[in-house]
């Protein structure tokens, strides 16, 4: 067998083939850039004795960016001309012969993300990384969006912090620059997905939420300090989605623009089924404030496709007295009894075997709604904020696609939620940091 020998050419002796075999446009070679930086130059150019690069185009190409004055190189001997030309095809071509095993993949990434090794530099992009995470099973088995009941007397108290694997919970003040930086400690989010009290005086079986009952000008000053302490420490450029009700919507908009975020736009989350109630017009929609800190360059991973309208809900709402309730175009249907099913023309059977609530939080999201948010705005492995934790669901969602959630929440009942719904899911035990009350 042929010994090869490793040399080191200064960059400027190397030159590319005179075709372009693979298109390599500008992001292609930041990836490599940054993978350089990671692990530093690992795999040596191949090239003739003329400098012409045979494999490692890419490479080279990273490295004279980054300054490099001489790059590792073993040299094409041996081979004749058209040999190197065809070896060329061969080396680019051989790496797609082998189909990746998905769920091998999934758990070496998962795996490295435990051991906070950024998945980006792996070589995935973000839609391939979060496609390969979702084929990871909660180790709990239960539904990311199942939530336990609220404790009537928690375990949490005021100023806890709980450790959930890679994510942090702090009962405290989403207003409280203070609790902000205890939770955060340096940390700067690259997102944040929220969700305020509305101040309808919502309530659910688990009572009242905290902060949803103020004057106008009580709740717009809420606001204010709110998104001010949010804007404070978030990243340069950090997309920003806030959930609210539309009766309140001019008090959320003027206080996301006074506190200097950009509103790019309103979504306009469309369920697929309304909650009966006085209103002359039943809601069946809630929006989403979209937008960022308007300080650097925001993150965008969700396409040209996206419109303004989402539909994402679970297909029908258990109501309190054992009920179900299933829209069907322009009709509600409330259907009692067990086993329940609806026909609806022509012929087609909705069998209703777990439908939605939210007991525990009157405005609870589904996971797959926040999910979508986070793909839009982030990679695997960003610092995601929630302010106004409720019940966990932007955690859960984090815990889902491999992010990790940073989150507050006043109520010592709402923390114990987020903590059992966390571990139920995971199966794992969280982690209360002093463990300071016995």
């Amino acid at each position: 067998m042929e010994k090869l020998k490793l040399e080191y050419w200064p960059v400027d002796r190397l030159r590319a083939y005179g075709r372009n075999l693979r298109k390599l446009d500008g992001a292609v070679v930041e990836r490599m850039m940054d993978a350089i930086r990671e692990y530093g130059f690992r795999a040596p150019v191949l090239a003739r004795a003329c400098g012409e690069v045979v494999d490692g185009r890419l490479r080279l190409e990273a490295a004279t960016r980054l300054g490099f004055a001489e790059v590792p190189v073993i040299p094409a001997d041996g081979l004749t001309y058209a040999q190197v030309r065809a070896f060329r095809l061969l080396v680019n071509r051989s790496a797609t012969w082998a189909a990746w095993d998905d769920e091998t993949v999934a758990l070496e990434l998962d795996e490295l993300r435990e051991l906070e090794v950024d998945l980006n530099l792996t070589g995935f992009d973000v839609a391939e990384l979060d496609a390969l995470l979702a084929l990871l099973p909660g180790l709990g088995g239960t539904d990311p969006d199942d939530v336990p009941p609220v404790p009537e007397v928690p375990v949490t108290r005021p100023g806890d912090v709980w450790t959930l694997g890679r994510h942090r919970l702090l009962c405290g003040d989403a207003t409280s620059s203070a609790d902000l930086e205890a939770l955060l400690r340096g940390e700067r989010p690259e997102l944040a997905v929220t969700d305020p009290p509305y101040n309808v005086a919502v309530e659910g079986k688990a009572g009242k939420i905290l902060n949803d009952d103020m004057s106008a000008a009580a709740f717009r000053a809420f606001l204010g300090r709110a998104f001010e302490a949010l804007y404070a420490v978030l990243a340069d450029g950090a997309p920003v989605y806030v959930a609210h009700s539309d009766t309140e919507g001019l008090a959320f908009r003027e206080a996301f623009r006074d506190a200097g975020f950009k509103l790019a736009s309103c979504l306009v989350w469309r369920k697929n089924i309304h909650v009966l109630g006085r209103a002359d017009y039943h809601w069946q929609h809630e929006p989403v404030l979209y937008g960022w800190k308007p300080t650097g360059r925001h993150a965008w991973f969700g396409g040209r496709r996206q419109t303004t309208l989402i539909e994402a809900m679970p297909g029908a709402v258990l109501l309190d007295d054992g009920r179900v309730q299933i829209q069907a175009g322009d009709d509600v249907f409330i259907l009692s009894g067990q086993d329940l099913a609806v026909e609806v023309v022509p012929g087609s059977v909705v069998s209703v075997d777990k439908p939605a609530r939210s007991d525990a939080h009157p405005t609870m999201k589904p996971v797959a709604l926040i999910e979508r948010f986070i793909r839009n705005s982030s990679r695997p492995g960003a610092l995601v904020l929630d302010p106004f934790g409720g019940s966990g669901s932007t955690l859960m969602a984090c815990e889902s696609l491999g992010r990790a959630c940073r989150t507050l929440e006043l109520d010592p009942r709402f923390a114990d939620v987020i903590v059992r719904r966390w571990q139920e899911h995971t199966g794992r035990e969280a982690v209360r940091e002093g463990n300071c009350h016995g």
